[in-house]
């Protein structure tokens, strides 16, 4: 399987195409023209199995380059090394690439918050989030919209009014770390406060090989007795 893989530098994305070579996939990465490669030789010297895309985020033909021969898809932006206020229009650029590449299953990481999943959260963030959501949905200001979270839903949204064939994976905080397969995965539950972003490139991965993960949304994280 070739998959192609949307987040920069960013810790899940890098764990993303790690474990997929690891595993035997093919991948295309793309990264802005100023990322530096956690190893230069990658570029170089894995041109058969990894192919490295240097775009702006704003650039509709080289999304379209990025997906060629590509079977699936796998966003994973993050504050680190994303503008968040740019998370929705690369969505939309991503979705609107697959449509022209005829592609339909697509993993899109988030986080716990975003989406229904805020219904989980304390009362005080849970309304902060969702009055940030409102201003958005009420004036479509990004300005007006600081909260990652109601990006991150915005994102969410966008995806779920597609036809596409998605799963949506929403981790705890993120830590550095492999994956260990210890996590859990619920559709209405958060089991701890972190989880490592090998973990959720761990599960990432595995829900692109499952029909029944597909209009799914998961959010996931290691259980207390794990923690």
């Amino acid at each position: 399987m070739r998959i192609a893989v949307v987040g920069g530098m960013g810790a899940v994305a890098q764990e993303v195409v790690a474990l997929a070579l690891e595993r035997g996939h093919l991948v295309s990465w793309m990264v802005s023209h100023a990322d530096q490669l956690p190893d230069p030789s990658l570029e170089t010297d894995y041109t058969q199995v990894l192919h490295v895309v240097r775009s702006s985020w704003d650039s509709e033909a080289e999304y379209f380059a990025l997906l060629s021969g590509c079977d699936s898809v796998v966003v994973a932006l993050d504050i680190h090394s994303t503008d968040p206020t740019h998370f929705v229009p690369i969505q939309r650029l991503v979705q609107k690439a697959m449509r022209s590449r005829c592609l339909r299953r697509i993993i899109l990481v988030t986080a716990h918050g975003s989406g229904p999943s805020s219904r989980q959260l304390g009362w005080e963030l849970w309304c902060r989030i969702n009055f940030n959501q409102l201003m958005y949905s009420l004036f479509g200001s990004r300005a007006l919209c600081w909260s990652v979270a109601a990006q991150y839903s915005e994102q969410e949204r966008v995806l779920e009014q597609s036809d596409l064939l998605y799963t949506i994976v929403r981790p705890a905080s993120i830590a550095a770390g492999p994956a260990t397969g210890t996590y859990l995965a619920s559709p209405t539950h958060i089991y701890g406060g972190y989880i490592s972003a090998g973990d959720v490139a761990d599960c990432a991965l595995k829900a692109l090989d499952n029909e029944m993960d597909i209009s799914q949304a998961f959010s996931i994280a290691y259980s207390p007795r794990v923690a």
